[in-house]
């Protein structure tokens, strides 16, 4: 390596050493603040929670073709906390609603309200 090389290598990684912790900082904040915040809930107005007619309230589910029984559960019955896709062993409160994480796709990082309902309902077995 001759001197030209060693002098580029050096104000290389010197630059290097000073963005990193501007990048590192970025990164925190753009996924750092809402974990700190704690957990978040499923918005029903999202796209992909409103094409599974997600409601974080099974009372909003007014679309009469949607209510109906499903293994054998009648609808006013059928909440996420009966869903073989609640996990109700990290049930947790936010913002005074009971919440845990959904194993579905739409649900992915976030948690649904335990009184929610989605057209991926499935019986807990």
């Amino acid at each position: 390596m001759n001197r030209r090389q060693l002098l580029t290598s050096i104000v290389t990684l010197t630059g290097i050493a000073a963005i990193l912790p501007t990048i590192a900082r970025a990164e925190r904040k753009r996924g750092g603040d809402t974990a700190a915040a704690g957990p978040v809930l499923v918005d029903a107005k999202d796209a992909q929670a409103k094409a599974v007619n997600y409601g974080a309230n099974h009372k909003d589910i007014t679309d009469k073709a949607l209510q109906t029984e499903r293994a054998g559960v009648k609808w006013a019955d059928q909440k996420c906390s009966g869903c073989a896709f609640y996990d109700k062993t990290k049930e947790v409160s936010v913002g005074g609603v009971k919440a845990a994480p959904c194993s579905m796709p739409f649900a992915a990082g976030k948690v649904v309200a335990q009184t929610g309902w989605c057209s991926s309902w499935a019986k807990k077995a």
